[in-house]
């Protein structure tokens, strides 16, 4: 049998497959510590939980429209026009499963075959992928730095580049703009004609004290061609819910919308009224505990990376990862690394190369504090042990 040769060119998710690893290790009694997660590790706020089971005894568990229940659409749209100060209405929401499946129906929707799509470099491992699956070439910045930049756009642009996926706060460097750049990347956007998908997945995990600060706050006049992909995964502890929502122009919901009838119709419906509880405020208690605790974390493990001879990494300001460098010295690539890593010293981190970028991994902290100081004990004791090889 001859099988598409489209799919057979996608690289594997090396973050699924890597946890998945672990995982099994641990099933078979290893004392494995895992930094590799995309995940936080609290459990589902309790007004999520509630509103499940009501929805069950309810009875709402048949089809749901494709773009999601009315009255999830609508909080959804309710929430964009608070954080972005516009106007946004429900005709513009479409509810998917997932934040990664959102991304997929807008880049289904709006790729034609040949084009070419600007993404971060370092890059969340499935950009590159879901560009080609939709006929799309991924392009890549130029600048070096870990979010794209305004020269990165215009040179994306005189290069043929017709949009541009942007991640702040970013997977894998938990890195975010500031207000200048974020103001000077949207004018260079502005100026080239390009579309935006905004995947703002992170944006409630900022340890800045303010919101992210986001291209349509400076050029509002950039709504019509820009896309925002969020959801309840990394906000709530809702991973498994798989709940997530794009708001666009009509247009472009409308095809979204149509890619979703012919591949997943809607989200499970008592995901959708365990969300409409969660993003309704009922889980603020909850939310605001757990941004609490990952900014502790961020600044426990970065004091503690500090002291680990040859590692370099910028510090995040969002998300829960960070991106460090490692000593080319040791003479050994990212993905070998955390192989090894995993084999010898029952850590598991996430290899660099994934993202784009050789001699670097992401470690999580999303994750126990004991977790991350044993964590980064045996990466300190691996590095150091073969640096003396």
């Amino acid at each position: 049998m001859n099988f598409s040769k489209s799919i057979s060119g996608l690289q594997p998710s090396a973050t699924l497959q890597l946890t998945a690893r672990a995982g099994e290790l641990v099933r078979q009694g290893r004392p494995v510590v895992s930094l590799s997660a995309g995940q936080p590790d609290f459990p589902s706020p309790g007004a999520a939980h509630e509103a499940a089971a009501r929805a069950m005894k309810e009875g709402r568990t048949r089809y749901t429209p494709t773009a999601g229940i009315p009255e999830l659409r609508q909080a959804v749209a309710t929430k964009t026009s608070q954080r972005r100060r516009a106007e946004y209405q429900p005709a513009e929401v479409v509810v998917s499963c997932g934040a990664k499946h959102s991304l997929s129906n807008l880049l289904m929707a709006a790729v034609n075959p040949g084009d070419k799509v600007l993404i971060p470099l370092p890059y969340w491992v499935s950009y590159p992928e879901m560009v080609k699956l939709a006929g799309g070439t991924p392009v890549f910045p130029s600048s070096g730095q870990p979010l794209i930049t305004a020269e990165d756009v215009l040179g994306a642009s005189s290069r043929g580049a017709c949009g541009v996926i942007l991640n702040s706060p970013g997977n894998p460097t938990g890195c975010v703009y500031g207000e200048k750049e974020a103001s000077d990347l949207a004018d260079a956007i502005a100026s080239t004609g390009m579309w935006v998908i905004s995947d703002d997945i992170y944006e409630d995990l900022v340890y800045t004290g303010s919101p992210s600060p986001h291209v349509l706050d400076s050029r509002p006049d950039l709504r019509s061609r820009t896309a925002i992909v969020s959801g309840v995964s990394k906000t709530f502890a809702m991973t498994g819910w798989r709940i997530g929502w794009a708001v666009a122009p009509v247009e472009w919901t409308k095809l979204a919308t149509r890619v979703q009838e012919h591949t997943t119709s809607n989200p499970c419906s008592i995901s959708q009224w365990a969300s409409l509880a969660v993003i309704s405020g009922a889980a603020e208690a909850e939310r605001k505990a757990m941004l609490a605790s990952f900014h502790a974390r961020r600044d426990l493990i970065c004091s503690l990376l500090s002291e680990v001879p040859g590692l370099d990494f910028p510090k995040p300001d969002g998300a829960f990862y960070v991106f460090a460098g490692y000593p080319k010295s040791l003479g050994i690539g990212s993905s070998e690394l955390c192989a090894q890593l995993l084999d010898e010293a029952d850590l598991a981190v996430i290899p660099g190369s994934a993202f784009g970028r050789e001699h670097r991994i992401r470690l999580s902290f999303a994750a126990s504090e004991a977790d991350i100081r044993t964590g980064v004990q045996r990466l300190a004791a691996f590095i150091a042990k073969r640096s003396n090889r």
